[in-house]
């Protein structure tokens, strides 16, 4: 009688146990909820002004300050670091971006690449 009260202890508070860590794993895998480049940006490159979109999904669009747009993907690795490829670059580019409040600092360890100093609106 002990031994079978012991187990019906024992299987219920695994059971319990095995619940409450299901319930604490869920949340994972979903991004678009921490892209923090999510929305528009909008400042200058060299001098010229762009916007960039976001869309938090991974893909983007720029229009700069002559009307030309471009379309394209990117990839945000970590807290400092997004690959960016638009349709009319010939390669994937590699940007370190800083944000410190509404304004984010976009820029490549590639010397001719532009950097950019954006504002979100």
């Amino acid at each position: 009688m002990i031994k079978r009260k012991i187990s019906v202890v024992a299987i219920s508070l695994i059971l319990l146990s095995a619940l409450l860590l299901s319930a604490c794993g869920g949340g994972g895998g979903d991004k678009s909820s921490a892209d923090k480049l999510k929305g528009t940006w909008e400042g200058t490159r060299d001098s010229i002004g762009i916007t960039f979109k976001f869309d938090g999904k991974g893909a983007c669009d720029t229009e700069d300050e002559y009307g030309i747009k471009d379309t394209g993907t990117y990839e945000i690795i970590d807290d400092s670091t997004v690959i960016i490829k638009m349709s009319y670059w010939d390669q994937e580019i590699v940007y370190n971006y800083k944000i410190v409040g509404d304004n984010m600092e976009m820029d490549s360890d590639e010397p001719l690449r532009p950097s950019y100093d954006l504002t979100k609106k």
